[in-house]
């Protein structure tokens, strides 16, 4: 089987430069691929943040052109996320279908998971609490996961995740002159 360039995938300024590691695990592991699972479309997940994301772009690209793009890729990056996120927990032996694991008590995913708002400000802010969110996440799977070609990844998925926020926060000081780092990591 060849190996996928997930290089060809990256949105330049949208993702940290870094390379993405190789997609292995030490061997299948059902526990390890169901905390995926979570982290891929559960409540806190990267196709919540997609739906998320691109909810927000249809509006926002109605306000700024340049504000409308980064939505539009930021989603794109989190998208390549999932992909990695599925190709990994086939590797683990598990099967990534759109449901959650722990976070939905297995149950398939749903809009309820998205935070619509609305006004910009407020989404903005939301969509920063996304991703400070799937940072906390994807560091206690990383603890939880034995497997230092799981926790390469992850933790690869992490820088791109502090880039958004950077992008986000940029832009919520454009548009609402102000940042935003929650008080509280939920």
């Amino acid at each position: 089987m060849s190996k996928i360039d997930y290089e060809m995938h990256k949105r330049a300024g949208y993702a940290d430069p870094s390379p993405y590691p190789e997609i292995k695990v030490l061997k299948p592991n059902l526990y390890y691929a169901n905390l995926l699972i979570d982290d891929y479309a559960g409540v806190i997940s990267e196709f919540t943040a997609i739906s998320q994301y691109l909810y927000h772009y249809f509006f926002f690209k109605d306000i700024d052109k340049e504000l409308g793009e980064l939505l539009e890729n930021v989603s794109i990056t989190e998208m390549l996320h999932m992909e990695i996120l599925a190709s990994t927990i086939k590797k683990l032996g598990g099967n990534p279908l759109i449901r959650g694991s722990y976070s939905t008590c297995n149950n398939f995913w749903n809009g309820s998971f998205i935070y619509y708002g609305k006004h910009l400000c407020e989404r903005l802010k939301a969509d920063i609490d996304s991703e400070y969110k799937a940072i906390d996440e994807y560091q206690k799977h990383i603890c939880m996961i034995n497997d230092p070609y799981v926790q390469k990844i992850l933790r690869r998925i992490i820088l791109d995740e502090k880039v958004h926020i950077k992008l986000f926060n940029k832009a919520l000081l454009k548009f609402c002159g102000c940042t935003y780092k929650p008080l509280i990591n939920e």
